[in-house]
C-alpha cells in the first residue's frame, strides 16, 4: 500500500512539473528549414515544427537554415540563414497590462511583425542589435545583421 502512494505522489509532483513548464513557453517554431539549432541552458535542442520556445533561448540558423517563429502575443519573426535570435525577455499579461519583449538579432536576417505587445505598448518592445536598439512604432521591419 505504502508503493501505490508513492507511486501516486510521484505522479502528482511528475504532473504539476509538466504543467508548469507547460505555462512558462512564450511561442513556438512554425516553420522550419535546413540546419537550425535552439540553444537553451547550455544544450542543443533540434527543433521540431511546434517546438515551445522559452524565454532565454537562442534561436541559430545555419547556411542552409531558416526559421519562423511566433510568440503568444501573435508576433511573428521569420529568421534567414545564418541568423541568431536570443529572446531575452518576454511578458504578456493584458489583464494586468504587464508587458515585455526584448530580443537580441545578433547576426544574419530577419523579418519582424509585432503582434498585440507592439500595438498594445509599442514602448515595452526592444530589438537589440550588435550597433544600437530597434524602437517598435510600426508593425513590421526587415534587418540584416552582419558579424
Amino acid at each position: 500500500m505504502k508503493y501505490y502512494i508513492v507511486v501516486v505522489c510521484m505522479m502528482c509532483v511528475l504532473g504539476w512539473d509538466t504543467l508548469w513548464a507547460a505555462q512558462d513557453h512564450i511561442g513556438s517554431i512554425k516553420t522550419l528549414s535546413g540546419t537550425v539549432v535552439i540553444l537553451r541552458e547550455g544544450r542543443d535542442v533540434q527543433p521540431a515544427l511546434g517546438t515551445r520556445l522559452f524565454t532565454r533561448d537562442t534561436i541559430k540558423t545555419g547556411p542552409d537554415g531558416s526559421a519562423g517563429i511566433i510568440l503568444q502575443d501573435d508576433t511573428v519573426v521569420s529568421l534567414g540563414h545564418d541568423s541568431e535570435l536570443s529572446l531575452k525577455e518576454f511578458r504578456f499579461d493584458p489583464m494586468t497590462k504587464d508587458f515585455s519583449l526584448i530580443s537580441r538579432m545578433v547576426s544574419g536576417t530577419f523579418v519582424f511583425v509585432s503582434g498585440l505587445i507592439g500595438k498594445l505598448s509599442p514602448a515595452s518592445v526592444r530589438i537589440e542589435t550588435p550597433d544600437g536598439i530597434v524602437a517598435i512604432r510600426g508593425t513590421k521591419f526587415v534587418a540584416h545583421i552582419q558579424e
